[in-house]
C-alpha cells in the first residue's frame, strides 16, 4: 500500500451490511478528494474455530491485525470495533462501529472484548457510530473528559423510489431465522392476517423455512412466499412494493433493512429489538401502535393487525414523514459530515 493514501479501511467484511457500509464509506472518502484504500481482512484456516463469541472476536481481532500490519496509511479506520481490538497503535486511528461490545457482548463470553473495547476505543482520534443508538451505547470511561471526538456516522441510504403499486402485504428478511425471530413472525402473521394477505420472506428458501419452523413446532401460515436469497436490487424493489416490513428479531445491532424500507415509504411493523436499533424511535414516532410491546408473537399480533389495516392515503402519510425523519441519513447528508468533520479530525485535508 503506498504511503500517500489517507485512509486505510480495515474491512472486517463477515455480513453483507458491514460489506456495503465499508464499501459506502470508501466511496464518500474519495468523492470528497481523498484516497482511501479498503484491506480486506482474510479469516483463513481459523474461521472454523468460530462457534462461540469470545473465540470468534479473538480469530477476527487477530485476522484483522495481521492484515493492518503492512499498512501504511495517513491515518486508519477500523470497520468495526473487533477490527480494532487487538490493534497496534502506529498512526492515528478511528473505530467505526454499529454497536459497541460493552452493549453486543453481554455475560462472561464477552468479558475480554469490553475490558479490551474500553482501552481501544479511549485511544482512538475518533469514533464513528452508525447511529444514535450506538453512540448512547458507548462505556462512559470512553465518553469522559479528555476521551476521543464522537462524530455520528450512518451507512448512506439509497434513494428508493416506491412502486406505482404496493401489491405484497408484508414483506420480512429472514436470512439468519433463530436472530430474525422466523416462528415468532410466522405465528403472528397467521393469526393477525386477513385471508388473501401475502407475506413474502427474502433471505432463505422454504426448504430451510421449513425447517426451522418444524424445529419449533409452528406451521408454515397461508399466504408465505419464500423469495430466497436476492441481490440487493431485487430485495429494495420487494420492499417498495410492500405495504408494510415485519420486523420480529431477537436482537439488532442497527438495523439497515428497517431503515431501507422507512426510505422507501414502507411502514415498519417491528418488536422492540434489544441492542442499538437505530430505527425503533423513528417506528415509534411515525405510529407508535405499529411497535409491538415486546418480542412475542402475541405482542406482534395487534401491532401487525395495525399495519397491515393501514389505507392507502396513510400509507402515504406515513411514506412522507419517514422521508423526512431520515433526512440525517441521506447520502449527502453522510457526505457533509465526512467532509465538514471526520477528515478534519483526522488530519486529511484533501
Amino acid at each position: 500500500m503506498a504511503p500517500q493514501t489517507d485512509i486505510a479501511l480495515v474491512s472486517l467484511g463477515t455480513t453483507p451490511g458491514l460489506r456495503r457500509a465499508d464499501e459506502a464509506l470508501a466511496e464518500l472518502v474519495r468523492e470528497a478528494g481523498a484516497s482511501c484504500d479498503v484491506v480486506a481482512v482474510p479469516i483463513g484456516r481459523a474461521g472454523r474455530l468460530r462457534r462461540q463469541t469470545a473465540i470468534t472476536d479473538l480469530v477476527e481481532a487477530l485476522a484483522s491485525r495481521r492484515a493492518a500490519h503492512a499498512v501504511q496509511a495517513r491515518a486508519i479506520v477500523y470497520s468495526t470495533v473487533t477490527a480494532a481490538l487487538l490493534a497496534r497503535r502506529r498512526m492515528p486511528y478511528a473505530v467505526r462501529f454499529d454497536s459497541p461490545a460493552a452493549l453486543n457482548r453481554p455475560g462472561r463470553s464477552g468479558a475480554w472484548q469490553r475490558a479490551r473495547e474500553r482501552r481501544v476505543l479511549r485511544g482512538a482520534r475518533l469514533l464513528l457510530p452508525w447511529g444514535e443508538a450506538a453512540a448512547r451505547a458507548l462505556p462512559a470511561q470512553v465518553t469522559a473528559t479528555g476521551g476521543p471526538a464522537v462524530v455520528r456516522l450512518p451507512v448512506p441510504l439509497d434513494e428508493v423510489k416506491p412502486a406505482p403499486a404496493r401489491d405484497v402485504d408484508a414483506v420480512a428478511y429472514a436470512g439468519y431465522p433463530r436472530k430474525r425471530g422466523l416462528e415468532l413472525l410466522c405465528r403472528a402473521f397467521a393469526e393477525a392476517a386477513p385471508p388473501g394477505a401475502r407475506l413474502v420472506v427474502g433471505g432463505l428458501d422454504r426448504e430451510r423455512g421449513l425447517r426451522w419452523l418444524e424445529r419449533h413446532a409452528v406451521a408454515e401460515p397461508a399466504g408465505i412466499e419464500w423469495a430466497g436469497a436476492l441481490p440487493r436490487a431485487g430485495w429494495l424493489a420487494l420492499v417498495a412494493r410492500a405495504r408494510v416490513l415485519v420486523n420480529a428479531s431477537r436482537w439488532e445491532d442497527h438495523g439497515l433493512t428497517q431503515l431501507e424500507a422507512l426510505a422507501a415509504g414502507t411502514a415498519l411493523v417491528t418488536v422492540p429489538s434489544p441492542g442499538a436499533y437505530e430505527a425503533l424511535a423513528q417506528a415509534r414516532a411515525l405510529d407508535a401502535r405499529l411497535v409491538a410491546a415486546d418480542v412475542s408473537a402475541e405482542a406482534l399480533v395487534p401491532a401487525l393487525r395495525a399495519g397491515l389495516g393501514l389505507d392507502a392515503a396513510e400509507l402515504a402519510v406515513y411514506g412522507a414523514r419517514a422521508r423526512e425523519l431520515l433526512a440525517p441519513y441521506r447520502r449527502d447528508a453522510v457526505a457533509r459530515t465526512l467532509s465538514g468533520a471526520v477528515l478534519p479530525a483526522l488530519d486529511i485535508r484533501p
